[in-house]
């Protein structure tokens, strides 16, 4: 197998793995469990975090794939999966910059001394979250069929 095609494969059960561990968070803050949710996203952005060093390597000692050879339909979904890739971290790092102010209201604590959130500050939170998670599986998605292009492109398919 092409070492190119090997890390593609492997970035995309890395990918699959962000996108179940952060669904798990989801399932912890709905059964009420708060360090259980953080500890979830955490580790699913340092799953992220895990995959940029690898990126970097790649391309150090890989290369870049050559697109030009792409077909334009294939071009196109490589762009829509970027995208979402994009809207992720953008998603992402709105909802952490929500959450490390909420981490010291009683929606975190969970101790009556502490301040309730403004609505506001936790709806922000929330929908971040959700639309990080939601482009996570849109990303994994589209890179599921940008993978299928290289691998019908490499006559394996």
């Amino acid at each position: 197998m092409d070492p190119k095609l090997f890390f593609w494969t492997g970035a995309l059960a890395l990918m699959a793995a962000v996108v179940l561990v952060a669904i798990a968070g989801v399932r912890r803050r709905r059964a009420g469990d708060i360090p259980g949710h953080r500890r979830a996203m955490l580790a699913a952005c340092a799953l992220v975090g895990l995959f940029l060093l690898a990126y970097v390597a790649k391309v150090i000692w890989l290369g870049h794939e050559h697109t030009a050879q792409w077909s334009a339909g294939d071009r196109l979904v490589l762009y829509v999966h970027e995208l979402c890739i994009a809207l992720m971290f953008a998603a992402g790092a709105l909802a952490y910059s929500r959450a490390r102010r909420l981490r010291v209201t009683r929606n975190a604590t969970g101790s009556p001394a502490d301040p309730v959130a403004p609505a506001a500050l936790a709806r922000w939170h929330r929908g971040a979250g959700w639309g990080a998670v939601i482009a996570a599986a849109a990303g994994w998605l589209t890179a599921l069929l940008v993978l299928a292009g290289m691998y019908r492109r490499a006559g394996m398919l």
